[in-house]
């Protein structure tokens, strides 16, 4: 509760009948719970009556309603549940959002019997355009050791529907599911890929993202820092293809640099409903610069090829980083013998004295670059 800070006051999952199965309050010492199931049944019969209205409609997803003390958001977690989070009436809802999405997609695992969730929920950043830009300076600054292996996180995005958590499912647990409810905000899961003929293996964070327009206003939030990425969409469905280029633009604004993108386009296995040819998916993908693989979670066609691939891409980002600072630790280490140091004042003297006879600005400034160069080389003699 900490993450989101002040404003949060109180977490309550609720049936769609308004029955309270849990609540969380910030201070448990505190006799507050029948003060906020008051508040949470003051306004049950008025806003689960709609809820259940857009349960019945399959339209409801998530909504906010306001009083003049608190501010509630109602967000479906599984068929038969509600998560509820009660906030300060001044609260602002947007930062909340991730979070409850988060939250109720874990609450449904949790509530359907999965052994496999992790309560835990990651912290989300929400960076200003400084703070955006000092964190990729610093990625660039940051010094990096050579581990034999990797983390890094791994978001599947594209439209509702398409099939990404059928994929990650199937590479992680080997099973694929007819019935697979709609993912709420994302999904964690991790998986360890390794290449034993390299010694070496990359551990996946894998951030499942949905799809929905509803959840649209969290995308970025989700997607921040993200090193690498699938981008997937429905062979049968044009609409996902087309939308392929704004889920490429919504992920470049916010990863990390040098990220790597993979496009899948999945359902392989219904080829006669095809309405995206294969051309047409490499042509997209070799327009946006990254590469085309289709596949079929249902039948596990090239799922595992296409994390894999990642998985090795990231590796070969990593070797030439370490090939480029092994290259400039040489060049270092060799500026100290490629000149001695009566050479080196020799030269700075003279090049000092050229100075006094240059009359053209761009000769003089040439004359400035070739003392810095002999500063710097300077600096790494040997003593």
């Amino acid at each position: 509760m900490h993450e989101i800070g002040e404003s949060l006051i109180s977490v309550l999952v609720v049936g769609r009948d308004g029955l309270v199965i849990d609540i969380l309050t910030k201070d448990s010492e505190k006799p507050e719970e029948k003060k906020f199931i008051g508040a949470f049944s003051s306004l049950s019969e008025l806003v689960l009556k709609k809820i259940t209205q857009d349960f019945d409609l399959g339209t409801f997803g998530a909504g906010t309603f306001d009083t003049d003390k608190y501010r509630f958001i109602f967000c479906e977690s599984g068929f038969e549940y509600i998560l509820v989070t009660i906030l300060d009436a001044i609260a602002h809802v947007d930062d909340v959002f991730p979070y409850t999405y988060m939250t109720a997609e874990k609450v449904a695992h949790i509530m359907d019997g999965d052994p496999d969730i992790s309560p835990v929920i990651p912290k989300i950043k929400r960076e200003t355009e400084v703070e955006k830009l000092k964190h990729k300076m610093d990625y660039f600054q940051k010094k990096r050791a050579y581990p034999s292996d990797y983390i890094y996180k791994l978001s599947l995005i594209g439209d509702g529907g398409v099939g990404k958590t059928s994929m990650v499912q199937m590479y992680i647990n080997g099973i694929f599911h007819e019935d697979y409810k709609a993912t709420i905000g994302t999904f964690i899961t991790k998986k360890e890929c390794k290449f034993e003929e390299l010694n070496t293996s990359v551990r996946f964070i894998i951030w499942d993202l949905a799809g929905q327009e509803q959840f649209k206003r969290i995308w970025p939030d989700y997607l921040t820092d993200s090193t690498a990425g699938i981008i997937v969409f429905d062979i049968t469905d044009r609409k996902s293809f087309e939308n392929v280029k704004n889920w490429y633009d919504i992920i470049t604004r916010v990863a990390l640099p040098n990220l790597i993108l993979i496009l899948a386009g999945n359902k392989v296995d219904l080829d006669p409903s095809r309405v995206v040819s294969t051309e047409e998916g490499q042509e997209l993908a070799k327009e946006l610069g990254i590469y085309y693989i289709e596949t079929s979670a249902k039948t596990n066609k090239s799922i595992d090829n296409v994390f894999e691939w990642v998985a090795l891409q990231l590796i070969n980002l990593n070797v030439a980083k370490n090939e480029i600072a092994m290259v400039n630790d040489q060049i270092k280490t060799s500026l100290k013998y490629i000149i001695s140091r009566p050479q080196l004042k020799f030269l700075q003297q003279y090049f000092i004295k050229q100075l006094d006879y240059i009359i053209s600005n761009e000769e003089t400034q040439k004359c400035l670059r070739v003392l810095d160069i002999l500063k710097t080389i300077e600096k790494n003699q040997l003593p």
